[in-house]
């Protein structure tokens, strides 16, 4: 069922990496992000030096889950959504801020952190 969403404030502070804020319904959200995080001491950069497909875990199948259907019957009695006020702070990384209704949502993120020092630096 398509409603009305009205939303009269919202205060969003950071919205990052393939994130959404939608305020109404949709049939389908599918973000995804891949990140490579590189901390090194020393400031060299090669932009050959780290590349996706160099990481298995930016190609790998996510393993199956198992899951349940629950048949539901909702009786929408007003046909809006009516939010006074949002607030967020931060929305990262494949996330996603709903104000409505979604019927397939498949959210996924990958960040692979890689640290290069040329010190141990917990000695």
């Amino acid at each position: 069922m398509e409603r009305t969403a009205i939303v009269q404030n919202m205060e969003l502070t950071s919205l990052v990496s393939a994130s959404i804020v939608q305020i109404g319904d949709t049939k389908i959200l599918t973000p995804s992000s891949k990140a490579l995080a590189v901390q090194r001491q020393e400031s060299i950069y090669d932009p050959q030096e780290h590349e996706f497909d160099m990481y298995p875990m930016f190609s790998a199948p996510f393993p199956p889950f198992d899951y349940e259907t629950i048949p539901v019957h909702t009786v929408q009695e007003v046909p809006a959504i009516h939010v006074n006020s949002l607030k967020i702070i931060g929305v990262a990384a494949s996330s996603v801020v709903r104000v409505g209704n979604t019927d397939y949502i498949c959210n996924e993120a990958r960040v692979k952190h890689i640290r290069q020092f040329t010190v141990n630096p917990y000695d």
